[in-house]
């Protein structure tokens, strides 16, 4: 079968080639995969700014179909629409899996980084980490599954967003618009999403189609603290989730926060470390700060209920701006790099 492999270090540790075809154990599947995603940690990887274990197939955003099963195998058949949990690497024992935080395993190797992924024509994985895809979703916003999952953990297992909410998402990739999309359909009253200049290539475009989004600001032509007051009487947002990763605009994002808001942070930074003025925001504010990473099975199931609701399946393939096979992955990392794609899809 045909893969991409990251091999070495350097561009020319990427290969397309092929490589032997998988075989399910006796309690595995064999997903044929049909779409694929690309995620922002893969360019992170492109560029050696990321762990991993050589040589592996890359990737954990992907969808497609059962196409073999193991002996064992009881509640999947071949035919049936499939993502899977990215859990397959983890060790089952330590004191975070026992209590299914497998995102936090101590043991834990990633899926795509320390093990085979997904870019591939096939992929294998333990029957007990299937869901079914909803019937109305298609194999290319399946891929957003995963995505998905991160996005839910932060607002709904992490009980950071409230119904009524006025919410603003600081940050407008993959994350950033899934925030956005995820917030509306679980009550948010309005959502105010900003970008920069760079976003005005393809990512502002997109989010001013969006149904979920009812505010885009460009930061660096609109005053964008006068622009949230006024969107929210002057009280400033109940919520604000940070996608960014921006030094600056992390620093800056607290006064747009209303006096006992909530704040929950996705976004990573490359600053080594982000000042703060204690006393006049975070503690006269009296305000909530939560940090969220990766994803458990409570969010997989309710980001693929959400996921199946027309207004969200809308947007999501709103969301999709290149098609591309998969051979073509550089060429998904140019776009990407230079802002003019933001979700990009591979065929194997």
């Amino acid at each position: 079968m045909k893969a991409v492999l990251k091999t070495k270090d350097g561009k020319a540790g990427w290969e397309y080639k092929d490589v032997p075809r998988p075989e399910p154990k006796m309690d595995e599947v064999e997903i044929e995969v049909k779409a694929i995603g690309i995620c922002g940690s893969e360019i992170h990887l492109y560029h050696d700014n990321h762990f991993y274990t050589p040589p592996v197939i890359v990737g954990h955003e992907f969808s497609g179909i059962v196409s073999r099963i193991g002996s064992n195998v009881t509640d999947y058949k071949v035919g049936d629409r499939v993502v899977a949990q990215m859990d397959k690497g983890a060790c089952g024992k330590c004191e975070f899996c026992r209590k299914g935080m497998t995102n936090f395993c101590v043991r834990g190797k990633a899926v795509g980084y320390d093990i085979d992924g997904g870019w591939a024509e096939y992929y294998c994985t333990p029957e007990k980490y299937l869901l079914k895809l909803p019937e109305n979703i298609s194999y290319e916003v399946g891929t957003m599954a995963e995505p998905s999952n991160v996005v839910c953990q932060a607002l709904y297992v992490r009980n950071t967003l409230k119904p009524g909410d006025v919410v603003f998402v600081q940050g407008g990739g993959t994350i950033g618009m899934l925030c956005a999309i995820y917030a509306k359909a679980m009550g948010a009253s309005k959502i105010i999403l900003s970008e920069t200049n760079e976003g005005e290539i393809a990512r502002l475009p997109i989010a001013r189609k969006l149904k979920s989004v009812d505010r885009t600001v460009n930061i660096e032509k609109e005053n964008l603290n006068q622009v949230i007051m006024e969107e929210t009487d002057f009280r400033g947002a109940d919520l604000i989730i940070e996608c960014s990763g921006s030094e600056k605009g992390i620093a800056a994002m607290f006064d747009c926060l209303k006096k006992t808001g909530r704040v929950v942070v996705l976004g990573e930074t490359a600053a080594k470390s982000v000042s703060l003025d204690w006393n006049n925001i975070l503690v006269k504010k009296s305000c909530d700060i939560t940090f969220s990473f990766g994803e458990i099975y409570e969010a997989w199931d309710i980001a693929l209920r959400l996921m199946s609701l027309p207004q969200v399946e809308e947007d999501l393939n709103r969301m999709i701006s290149h098609r591309l096979p998969l051979a073509d992955f550089g060429k998904g990392f140019d776009l990407l790099e230079k802002k003019e794609g933001l979700k990009v899809i591979l065929e194997p």
